[in-house]
């Protein structure tokens, strides 16, 4: 774990240091070092902080070519700083007279700190130093406590001893072992105490946990709580329900063909966003029009369903024979009615395969359940794919991110009609504004008129509005496009409250959402009864350091860094992950094409393992760090079958090495060459 944190903090400060311009994250009040390079007239002068230079504005005077602690007073084209040392600082070196200068005890703890934080160049407040003093003194002035505090700063949490023991509590327990000693404890307590309530968060645990002494009840059990839900999805057969629930257990056959059934299911089911499930239908309700009226799809609709994001991750789930049927139709200008048929029946019956996220999350609980029934009716692969996916939708590290996100999106969307409008005009060449702004001003344009938007539309770069304007524009071409009916600005402003309706019920959906499980705890903690209490709060605990230790500052670097129990798969330690990378410049997901990834395990026989992926257009480069000599030859005897796996997905395996645990300490220190394949300027993505 030690050396996975401090990777994880080493490549965040270097990626900080070389990649980020300062005065993109440089606030009022904060302080820094910087190197005076040289003075310019009216009391400007270049200043290297980190690896970069600016040109900052000056309130006093400065010797070129020293060191020296500056306060930000305000940001902007040009930055204003202060002179907090009146004398250069000697190497960087915090005195006793500089702690007192920024208003700090002279603690040997805290010394050591501000001195870290400055060699760093770590931008920090007076207030921030006040509250690392606190954190030390309540906590201890140790390694591994400096190194959280210096990720709180460099991803502008608050240094609070709350949100410091949330994350201390996330780093340093197992998951794994708290699910299932309280789901124990449930157990014996839902036996004498039954409550309807404890016994749903009993099912909760009991997915993620190693050993179920009765997995056959519990599934029983899921299925009599979750009867209609399951029905509602006409996924699993009604006898099959009825069975279920009944004491007579499922022959090995049963469950290996619902098992299969579900697997298929929920391969088949898009990462669709709040919004994405709508434009689509949008786009084949028009598609379906075309057909009628024209004979097919216009070149219009073919481009703005190929622009749209979702459009790569339907070509993700097709199969191979489907995609060249789609990329045919996209490419060729004449098409044959009964191509387009076909083309739209394809899409049709993907969206009409598409389960809202509540039931995806009840099916694949069963599908877990069944596999504790009968190990083999998952191989460990697929097993692995959907813990994470589960632990993700159901655990509640997400609660609050996607609640919030829905909210900003849905109050994005209340900004008036002109925003929207003057961000496409915006984009249009100067004569192509003057066009745009009289169609505005027309309360019925004509048909000539609606085509010269379309095509000026179609034109423009949609990558450069808002994000969550995209989608609204994306939506506004198609129902343009559709009938060469006149679109006046009421049906505009229609559209837009179609949007907000849109981002409305994304939110109600989230509310009306099956509890988390740490939803769940907290009511259990609620009840104030004597049982688990102090289990069922350090499992919040550790629920709630994983989702502040998920939240995103950072807009050029995103990292998604949590962990899963890891007692179901035969190890006593829980599997941590970390994906990172830049966003799309389109959306707020990463791109799959570009991206890193962490593992950490401890495994039975080979002991601690960490394995880091650069994926640099969809080619992967491999280290896996490891102390025992006799897995270069597993690497070497396994490395082909890889290659050939990853081929089938179109990822071209360029190196695969087997490195110490204590080279992830080198790369640390100098991790330029390895930052260069894992964070390329394009971005990067991962999909659970």
């Amino acid at each position: 774990m030690v050396y996975m944190q401090s990777l994880s903090t080493g490549l965040r400060s270097e990626h900080a240091r070389l990649d980020t311009p300062p005065q993109a994250n440089l606030k009022p009040g904060q302080l820094i070092t910087g190197k005076v390079l040289e003075l310019y007239p009216n009391q400007k002068a270049s200043i290297q902080l980190g690896g970069s230079k600016i040109v900052a504005q000056l309130e006093t005077s400065l010797a070129s070519k020293q060191d020296y602690l500056f306060q930000v007073t305000s940001v902007g084209a040009i930055i204003q700083l202060k002179k907090i040392s009146e004398a250069p600082i000697q190497n960087r070196v915090v005195s006793d007279q500089l702690m007192q200068q920024i208003g700090l005890s002279n603690n040997r703890d805290l010394k050591t700190w501000m001195q870290h934080l400055l060699n760093q160049n770590i931008p920090f407040t007076t207030k921030d130093g006040q509250a690392i003093a606190n954190i030390i003194a309540q906590f201890g002035g140790s390694g591994i406590n400096q190194a959280l505090v210096q990720m709180m700063l460099q991803k502008g949490l608050p240094l609070t001893e709350q949100v410091f023991s949330s994350l201390k509590a996330f780093q340093s327990r197992q998951l794994g072992p708290q699910i299932s000693q309280l789901h124990q404890l449930l157990q014996q307590t839902g036996q004498s105490q039954p409550q309807p309530m404890l016994a749903n968060l009993q099912q909760q645990l009991a997915v993620f946990g190693a050993n179920n002494s009765d997995a056959n009840t519990s599934l029983r059990q899921f299925v009599q709580a979750h009867q209609q839900t399951l029905l509602n999805t006409n996924q699993v057969s009604l006898p099959i329900i009825q069975q279920m629930m009944s004491s007579q257990n499922l022959t090995t056959a049963q469950l290996h063909d619902t098992a299969k059934q579900l697997q298929q299911v929920l391969q088949q089911q898009l990462p669709l966003k709040a919004n994405e499930l709508q434009t689509f239908e949008v786009f084949l309700n028009r598609f379906s029009q075309a057909i009628q009226q024209d004979g097919g799809a216009t070149e219009s609709l073919k481009n703005v369903f190929q622009q749209h994001p979702l459009f790569s991750k339907v070509m993700q789930l097709l199969p191979q024979s489907e995609k060249v049927q789609l990329q045919q139709w996209l490419q060729q200008p004449q098409v044959t009615a009964g191509q387009q048929q076909q083309i739209f029946s394809i899409l049709q019956n993907l969206i009409n395969q598409q389960l809202p996220q509540q039931q995806q999350n009840t099916l694949r609980a069963l599908l877990l359940h069944i596999n504790q029934v009968d190990k083999s009716t998952l191989s460990i692969q697929n097993q692995f794919i959907h813990i994470v996916k589960h632990f993700v939708h159901t655990s509640g590290i997400q609660d609050e991110s996607g609640m919030a996100q829905a909210l900003r999106s849905t109050n994005h969307m209340q900004v008036n009609l002109n925003t929207v409008m003057q961000s496409i005009m915006s984009l249009l060449p100067q004569n192509e504004q003057n066009l745009f702004q009289n169609w505005l001003q027309q309360a019925q344009p004509s048909s000539t008129q609606i085509q010269q938007m379309v095509e000026m539309m179609q034109r423009i770069n949609l990558q450069q509005l808002p994000q969550t304007e995209q989608a609204v524009v994306r939506n506004l071409i198609i129902l343009l496009e559709a009938d060469n009916q006149p679109l006046n600005k009421e049906q505009m402003l229609q559209l837009i409250r179609q949007s907000v309706n849109q981002s409305e019920g994304s939110l109600q959906s989230l509310r009306d959402q099956d509890f988390s499980l740490k939803q769940n705890l907290l009511q259990a903690n609620q009840l104030n009864t004597e049982f688990g209490g102090e289990r069922i709060q350090r499992l919040i605990q550790t629920l709630t350091g994983m989702q502040i230790n998920l939240a995103q500052t950072d807009q050029a670097l995103s990292q998604q860094n949590f962990h899963i129990p890891g007692e179901r798969f035969g190890l006593a330690q829980d599997i941590r992950l970390q994906f990172e990378g830049k966003q799309k410049s389109d959306s707020d997901e990463i791109d799959p094409d570009y991206c890193r990834i962490l593992f950490h395990l401890d495994l039975n026989n080979l002991g601690e393992t960490m394995m880091t992926l650069s994926i640099q257009k969809r080619v992967i480069h491999i280290t896996v760090y490891n102390d025992e000599q006799e897995l270069k030859p597993l690497i070497d005897q396994f490395k082909p079958i890889l290659r050939q796996k990853l081929d089938v997905l179109n990822y071209q395996l360029s190196s695969v090495s087997h490195k110490s645990l204590n080279d992830t300490q080198a790369m640390i220190k100098s991790p330029k060459q390895q930052l260069s394949i894992a964070l390329p300027k394009e971005g990067i993505d991962f999909r659970v």
